[in-house]
């Protein structure tokens, strides 16, 4: 009897896991549902991995795609394409010959109305290069990867340009003050929140890089004495070798890797949310790489104009290991032409860096 009764009750039980395994595990789901909860996915997440799935540019060997005056001026009449960023009325005043006058906020639309890829190099040009390299660095996590931004700027093209731009903005007035105290990174946290609206990485990446190209280069800029009057109010990159970090840095400034430090399997999570970044290096060119790029990525992102030339250029002139001091044997003395300008009602005409 007892055997009968154990046997019927294996029945009514295996009875059972063939219903339940049939109705999914859940008897109070409907028909059709299903039971795995898909976990949504950020626009954050969707950006950034459309980025790094796309040659990651900011941290390759490949960046900052930049170029010297003299490669320029011996390309002339080659195949390479020249965009001058600056105001319609310095243009007029003396650009490069073949140089077309782009405005850096209609840059993307200009580069969708020309055959980009025919040219070997498209070079873009402004008063310093940082508006130029903010614009590349655009252009390249666009796919443009023909994009170049021409060293220095106009002003290395001939020292007239610089008097008022690279020569009146180096500086020496904060090197007693640098410290070689190696501060730590930040613990990582979250990343930033994005809301476009847009179901892909490819679309928000351009929605924002327009964004970012129509605020311009002033929008992300800082100078050394905004930083160095309240250092503990930014989050301070120092964007260069760790062994000329050691050398000397902003107080509380951080040291990351160049071209390997902002993925997301590096230490990109360790930049705060809650505060402005402030990225310096050199020259202030590659750091307008960096600060484009996190901007896109929906950080309060911004870089020292002119970089540690602003507050250190002696040392950089005479340390030949931290290099990159601006002074003018840079200038190179190549000719310009003139054009006609003529003022577009309701226009204001703006400079830039």
């Amino acid at each position: 009897m007892k055997k009968i009764t154990f046997i019927l009750a294996l029945f009514l039980m295996s009875a059972s896991l063939v219903f339940t395994s049939c109705n999914g595990g859940n008897g109070d789901e409907t028909e059709g549902q299903d039971s795995t909860a898909v976990a949504e996915v950020s626009e954050f997440d969707l950006l950034v991995k459309h980025i790094e799935g796309n040659g990651d540019f900011i941290n390759s060997k490949k960046v900052p795609t930049m170029i010297t005056a003299e490669k320029v001026h011996e390309m002339l009449g080659e195949t390479i394409h020249l965009i001058d960023l600056r105001s319609g009325k310095d243009f007029a005043g003396g650009h490069i010959d073949g140089a077309e006058n782009v405005k850096l906020g209609e840059l993307l639309d200009y580069m969708e109305s020309i055959d980009a890829a025919s040219f070997e190099k498209v070079v873009l040009v402004c008063y310093s290069g940082q508006s130029a390299s903010l614009g590349t660095a655009v252009l390249q996590l666009l796919g443009y990867d023909n994009a170049y931004a021409m060293k220095w700027g106009m002003s290395g093209w001939n020292p007239k340009f610089a008097t008022e731009k690279w020569l009146a903005k180096v500086s020496d007035k904060y090197e007693s003050v640098l410290e070689t105290t190696e501060n730590v990174k930040a613990a990582a946290g979250e990343y930033p929140t994005l809301s476009t609206g847009l179901a892909t990485g490819e679309e928000i990446l351009k929605n924002r890089a327009q964004a970012i190209l129509q605020n311009g280069f002033k929008a992300v800029s800082v100078s050394a004495d905004d930083v160095m009057g309240e250092p503990s109010a930014f989050y301070i990159v120092n964007y260069w070798p760790k062994a000329l970090y050691d050398k000397g840095h902003i107080t509380g400034a951080v040291q990351y890797d160049p071209k390997k430090s902002l993925g997301t399997t590096t230490s990109l999570s360790t930049l705060p949310t809650d505060k402005p970044i402030v990225t310096y290096c050199f020259t202030g060119q590659h750091a307008a790489f960096v600060t484009a790029y996190l901007s896109i990525l929906g950080y309060d992102a911004r870089t020292i104009s002119y970089g540690a030339n602003s507050f250190m250029n002696n040392m950089m002139k005479t340390d030949e290991e931290i290099g990159h001091g601006f002074s003018k044997k840079a200038c190179m003395n190549y000719p310009t032409i003139t054009s006609e300008y003529v003022e577009s009602e309701g226009t204001e005409e703006v400079g830039g860096c």
